[in-house]
């Protein structure tokens, strides 16, 4: 063999896969066109992704802190999985208080953050529709899933058990504490920001900036269709499993 036929026959090998795995979606994604509502759907114009919360900072704090190498946001399609119909995960099962309001991840769904954290490992459930289920699972316990988050960021094992229906919040989590997010200041000073642990007298915990950033990001993680349906073009939610109708 010859060096220039090694030379090709390695940009091949390793060329061609790069090309076709991550060069050409990078460049059919990195601007994707907005997409019409249908005419008769009720809903003119096109499709934007509404997000609450500080997005972009929250997203980048998401990825520093490791958080994508555990939880996924991705529903995946239901030929690759049966994400669609895990409890929650893709967002509300039709019932007299809500439509079905379930779908499968899109490209859009990270617009306005610099990198789509789909994740790595499933080690926690997935994230996709964090801010809806905490809602619906947080309702009449006097607790916002901002004040939630805060204590799960700062000791994921110490939060009670909150039930509603047959699916709780689990009061176990193999998550890491995020405590460095996390300031000790006079109790004076915390003005009523301080977290209910315990700590030496006179002394509390507050959440620093960071902590706020990051739980405004995951409180605003509803990519569902409750409130804002999607164009007939991109809703491939399936139908239900037999058993669900």
């Amino acid at each position: 063999m010859t060096f220039k036929a090694f030379i090709f026959g390695l940009l091949a090998t390793f060329g061609l896969p790069w090309l076709v795995a991550i060069v050409i979606p990078y460049s059919a994604m990195r601007s994707l066109e907005p997409v019409k509502f249908e005419e008769g759907s009720g809903v003119e114009g096109v499709y934007i992704p509404k997000r609450d919360g500080r997005v972009t900072e929250g997203s980048k704090i998401y990825g520093q802190q490791g958080c994508a190498t555990c939880h996924t946001q991705l529903i995946r399609p239901t030929y690759a999985g049966n994400d669609v119909h895990r409890d929650e995960w893709a967002g509300l099962r039709k019932s007299a208080d809500n439509p079905d309001t379930r779908r499968e991840t899109l490209a859009m769904d990270f617009e306005g953050e610099d990198i789509a954290h789909i994740g790595m490992s499933r080690v926690g459930p997935d994230l996709s529709n964090l801010g809806r289920r905490l809602d619906q699972h947080l309702a009449g316990t006097g607790l916002s899933p901002e004040d939630w988050l805060l204590r799960h960021l700062y000791n994921p094992r110490g939060i009670k058990n909150y039930r509603k229906g047959t699916t709780a919040i689990p009061k176990r989590s193999s998550c890491p504490s995020k405590a460095g997010l996390f300031n000790e200041t006079s109790s004076a000073g915390a003005k009523g920001n301080a977290l209910p642990v315990e700590i030496r007298d006179g002394r509390a915990i507050v959440p620093g900036d960071k902590a706020r950033i990051l739980v405004s990001y995951l409180a605003s993680l509803k990519k569902d269709t409750l409130g804002q349906p999607l164009p007939a073009a991109l809703n491939y939610n399936p139908q239900a499993p037999a058993e669900e109708k």
